[in-house]
C-alpha cells in the first residue's frame, strides 16, 4: 500500500530489506540535502523496522537524518521517533493499518475499513508527490480535518505530524470517547 506514495516518480530508489541497511544510509547521505527521503514501513518509537529481522533506521541513525527538512516517516511511532531526535518533515504517529492494531487501540474498524482508509491516505498522498506539491502542503492537505470521517480516521490523522522546526510537540493523546 506505502508503494502508492512513490509509483510513477522518477528517479526513486526503493530498499526493502534490512539486508541493504548499510546501502540505505549511504544512499541518505548521498542525497542532496532537500531531496525528500520517504521512510516507509512498520516501526516502532526507535526505528524503522524489517518485520522479519529488526531494525533498519534506528536511533543510532538520527544524526543522518536530523538536517534534512524534507523527511517523510510513515510507520508506526514515526513521529515519536522524530520528535526525540528533532527531525523535520511530516511523520505519522500509530497508524493503524491491520484489525488487531485497531482492536488494541479501542478502535471499532474491521479489515475492509481499515484497508480502504489506508489505501486513500497513500493514494492521495503519492498523488500529491507526482505533482510535485510541496511537502508541507502536502502535509496540510493530508491533516485537514475534512478527512476525518470515522474513528479510524480521527485516530489515524490526529497522530500525523509537520516538523519544520524539529521541536514541535508530539500529537495529542488518543482518547475514545472524545469527538
Amino acid at each position: 500500500m506505502l508503494g502508492l506514495l512513490y509509483e510513477g516518480i522518477d528517479g526513486v530508489t526503493v530498499f526493502n530489506s534490512w539486508k541493504q541497511r548499510d546501502e540505505i544510509l549511504a544512499a541518505i547521505a548521498a542525497a542532496p540535502r532537500e531531496e525528500p527521503v520517504l521512510l516507509l514501513g512498520h516501526g516502532c518509537p526507535h526505528g524503522l523496522y524489517d518485520m522479519r529481522y529488526g531494525l533498519i533506521i534506528t536511533d543510532a541513525d538520527a544524526p543522518l537524518l536530523r538536517d534534512r527538512p524534507n523527511l517523510v516517516g510513515i510507520w508506526c511511532y514515526a513521529s515519536d521517533y522524530a520528535s526525540r531526535h528533532g527531525l523535520k518533515g511530516f511523520f505519522s504517529g500509530m497508524f493503524i493499518s491491520e484489525e488487531p492494531e485497531a482492536w488494541v487501540n479501542g478502535v471499532d474498524a474491521e479489515a475492509e475499513e481499515i484497508d480502504g482508509k489506508a489505501w486513500d491516505f497513500a493514494g492521495r498522498f503519492g498523488d500529491m508527490l507526482r505533482a510535485g506539491m510541496p511537502l508541507g502542503d502536502a502535509a496540510r492537505e493530508l491533516m485537514d480535518p475534512r478527512h476525518v470521517d470515522s474513528d479510524l480516521t480521527r485516530f489515524n490523522y490526529s497522530r500525523l505530524t509537520w516538523r519544520t522546526a524539529g521541536d514541535e510537540p508530539l500529537p495529542v493523546a488518543w482518547n475514545p470517547g472524545k469527538k
